[in-house]
């Protein structure tokens, strides 16, 4: 592997919100993690519906995703439109099972943070929503 092939990989995941990358090509490891900012805080957040975030000033939730696995956005799915409780907004490929991803909630879509057929990690932030009072 030439070290233009490492960078570009860097790059690709970089671009997709990861922290770390391991790339192994015969005897060769390396690995490369990028250093967190001092202003970034991490905060663990469960895979449960209830583990939801919110923020209240705004009332906007992120969804995280519940796995690893690759996204598959639901078609019809754009910034702005209303969301229903229950509403499925894409579905998480793992192990060649189809887990649907569901708003908890009513209220309008924010955000799409990832794009579809993007590999996700767990916890990492999908969608914003803005909750309906």
């Amino acid at each position: 592997m030439e070290l233009k092939d490492l960078d570009r990989l860097v790059e690709k995941y970089a671009r997709q919100g990861y922290q770390q990358i391991r790339v192994k090509a015969g005897d060769l490891e390396i690995e490369v993690t990028k250093p967190a900012l001092a202003s970034e805080t991490v905060t663990p957040v469960a895979a449960t519906p209830a583990s939801i975030v919110a923020e209240t000033e705004d009332e906007v939730v992120t969804l995280p995703s519940p796995m690893v696995g690759v996204v598959h956005l639901a078609p019809d799915l754009k910034v702005g439109q209303s969301l229903t409780a229950g509403q499925e907004l894409g579905q998480i490929e793992s192990m060649k099972l189809f887990n649907p991803l569901v708003s908890p909630t009513d209220g309008t879509l924010t955000a799409v943070l990832v794009a579809d057929d993007a590999t996700v990690e767990y916890e990492q932030p999908l969608f914003t929503m803005r909750k309906d009072r």
